[in-house]
């Protein structure tokens, strides 16, 4: 007896096929989903090996400018005590002149930190939007 176009061997073998390619997706999404992790773990390795070394090379960089500034500092205060002024009086030029710069510096630093509003903007639109929501779900 041959069997007809939905029968219970057409859906049995149906059933098994459909199975199998759930089950090969499933295996695919999971080799695929791992792989990706495995890529943006490489990536997230790299990136932070090259922070690294953008962060020592910063630091070096900063080191050395501490380095230099004292050096010009001695070269400022010898060359104003060329012009005949005591040496003393020629540090505390230069000390004076550092002070100036720092005072101003922090001058701007709280000018600039005075200015911050915060996230005014957000806390208004999601205000606005926990309002809506609100009125939506009564």
């Amino acid at each position: 007896m041959a069997a007809t176009v939905g029968s219970r061997t057409d859906q049995v073998n149906g059933d098994h096929k459909l199975s199998a390619l759930v089950s090969s997706a499933t295996k695919d999404v999971s080799t695929l989903m791992r792989d990706e992790i495995a890529l943006a773990k490489a990536e997230v390795r790299r990136d932070v090996k090259q922070a690294a070394t953008g962060s020592g090379l910063f630091a070096a960089a900063g080191v050395l400018a501490v380095f230099a500034l004292i050096m010009l500092s001695f070269a400022a205060a010898y060359g104003i005590h060329n012009f005949g002024l005591g040496l003393a009086w020629s540090w505390l030029i230069v000390a004076g002149v550092y002070l100036l710069i720092g005072a101003l510096c922090g001058g701007i630093g709280m000018l600039r930190l005075k200015g911050i509003r915060g996230v005014d903007a957000t806390k208004r639109t999601a205000n606005k939007s926990i309002a809506v929501l609100k009125r939506t779900v009564r």
